[in-house]
């Protein structure tokens, strides 16, 4: 009995040393925050495709602007592999005009309201698992650019109304290590027309695409203006990021308009496996 429970005891002792042997060699990420809003999730031993145990670090990205991660590899000759998801920003949503042409401050009973605006598209979204990252001495530079939304249409009464139109949204984009990837922001949804041009719904934005890319969802064109009421807004193009921008209500009386909504600000995640370091700024 002794020497089974001396037997048990020595194995128990083997396996907490090569636990700790194998927790001193993961890799550990860190992260810069103060000049962004990257959110490093801590690195995470997961088990490889022959069973080894590989480690991995998420860097999520969701501040507009530019924001660096650098990548050290564990020796010159062992490469590291990299999922990355990037959203474009949403196109925002279409000014909903007034009236119209009818003058006179409120229009007359059977004025048309203007049409609803129509709603932005979404961005596209790129999702690309185990891309590799050839090791090197130095560590590797990847450049993430996170789009902004587009703004909502606004301003403008006359007949032109230049600013109607949303705003696309912009791409959101990763370069360094051998990799160049894009994903486009949406489209700006149309402004309505005015009551006196007709009161037709604005178009809902289309695009939001790129290579390797799945393309955002096309926002909803506005309502049609009728007698005092307003063309209902058209809904953006959803997406779980880079969503488009709502459009404007249609207005109902003189001068009475509605700005489209921005759209939503792209997206980005990377998860980096078999680094020595992640750090981002």
């Amino acid at each position: 009995m002794t020497t089974a429970r001396s037997l048990r005891w020595h194995i128990r002792t083997l396996l907490i040393a090569a636990l700790v042997t194998l927790s001193a060699g993961c890799g550990t990420a860190t992260s810069s925050d103060a000049a962004s809003d990257a959110t490093t999730i801590p690195a995470d031993t997961l088990p490889g495709a022959n069973g080894s145990p590989v480690t991995c670090s998420t860097v999520r990205l969701s501040k507009p602007g530019a924001h660096t991660i650098s990548v050290s590899f564990t020796s010159p000759t062992t490469p590291a592999t990299v999922d990355v998801l990037l959203a474009g920003a949403g196109g925002g949503g279409g000014r909903g005009p007034g009236p119209g042409g009818l003058g006179g401050g409120s229009p007359p009973t059977s004025g048309a309201g203007g049409g609803g605006g129509g709603g932005g598209e979404a961005g596209a979204t790129i999702d690309q698992k185990g891309l590799p990252l050839p090791p090197a001495a130095l560590p590797a530079r990847l450049s993430v650019s996170v789009g902004q939304g587009g703004i909502g249409g606004s301003g403008g009464g006359g007949p032109p109304m230049p600013n109607a139109r949303g705003k696309n949204g912009q791409s959101t984009t990763l370069h360094g290590g051998g990799l160049a990837l894009s994903a486009e922001g949406g489209f700006g949804g149309s402004g309505g027309q005015g009551g006196a041009a007709g009161a037709g719904g604005g178009a809902g934005g289309a695009g939001g695409t790129g290579p390797d890319a799945t393309s955002g969802a096309p926002g909803a064109p506005g309502g049609h203006g009728s007698t005092g009421v307003g063309g209902i807004p058209g809904l953006g193009g959803g997406g779980l990021h880079g969503s488009g921008g709502t459009g404007g209500l249609g207005g109902v009386f003189a001068g009475g308009a509605h700005d489209g909504a921005q759209g939503a600000d792209g997206y980005a995640a990377l998860t980096i496996c078999s680094a020595a370091t992640v750090t981002s700024t």
